[in-house]
């Protein structure tokens, strides 16, 4: 497949590109240039047209530009606005008048909250539905959790103890997303803890014991390194997103302590 990946020189469209480019021919799109062995297209999505020639002959479009909840009180509203709104308008109006076929839309978990970021998200999501039902476009939407870069090995652990999801995850469902069945369509891109309803009732009680219980050698890692811990936990519900997207998170604390432990940065 011919497909567009805009936002190219953000953490998922640099991923999604090497990870897509040896099965489809990939094509790159963003307001700065990006030095990568692909086709490029400097376009600016906030100017109307700007991706209409980077979409011709286009099959998917990839669509990541966005300002994010970490940006809140450094960017303004109407920032937001242009581009997280009228930069997701623009790219469907790309895709309509070159027939394009889907749209991979990253949106965010924090389509839940109340802050200006996530109305951006809830207004962006109500325009792939719009484009959907109105132009036929078939529309993918993921909603990852957070997965902006860590400052270092520590606060990417203690991320992976609260509302955290490891950035290959995340491009595993971009990649699902581009080649799936599925016509539209919104899923929760997160990890997945196997906490049990009895683990949930009584966590208060113990905390550092049911993630011990969960993935082993944690709670020597909690205390040493002083990690934060949630005040609640909740058994997953993946259900629709293993069942239709295919999606299985693979990364959590767990894995963050094998891997840490391999490479001799975090000592138990």
């Amino acid at each position: 497949m011919n497909i567009l990946i805009t936002g190219a020189s953000g953490s998922v469209g640099s991923g999604a590109a090497e990870q897509l480019r040896e099965n489809h021919d990939i094509r790159l799109s963003d307001v700065v240039e990006v030095d990568a062995e692909l086709p490029f297209h400097l376009a600016d999505v906030r100017e109307p047209g700007a991706l209409d020639a980077a979409s011709e002959g286009a099959d998917v479009i990839v669509h990541t530009p966005a300002w994010h909840g970490i940006h809140m009180g450094q960017r303004s509203e109407e920032e937001f606005y242009a581009l997280n709104v009228t930069g997701t308008f623009n790219m469907f109006r790309s895709a309509v008048r070159n027939r394009v076929r889907r749209v991979v839309w990253l949106s965010s978990m924090s389509v839940y909250g109340d802050d200006f970021y996530a109305y951006t998200k809830k207004l962006g999501e109500q325009l792939c539905r719009y484009y959907h039902e109105h132009h036929g476009i078939e529309v993918i939407m993921l909603r990852p959790a957070d997965f902006t870069p860590f400052r270092d090995l520590r606060h990417y652990g203690e991320r992976m103890l609260h509302g955290g999801v490891d950035r290959r995850d995340v491009l595993q469902a971009v990649e699902l997303a581009v080649d799936g069945p599925q016509k539209f369509g919104a899923y929760h891109i997160v990890r997945e803890d196997r906490f049990t309803e009895d683990d949930a009732r009584s966590y208060a009680d113990a905390p550092a014991d049911a993630w011990e219980r969960l993935y082993p050698g944690a709670k020597r890692v909690i205390e040493r390194y002083g990690f934060r811990l949630p005040d609640a936990v909740r058994p997953p519900d993946l259900a629709k997103e293993r069942e239709e997207l295919g999606y299985r998170p693979a990364y959590h604390f767990g894995t963050f302590l094998a891997e840490s432990a391999r490479d001799g940065e975090i000592v138990e």
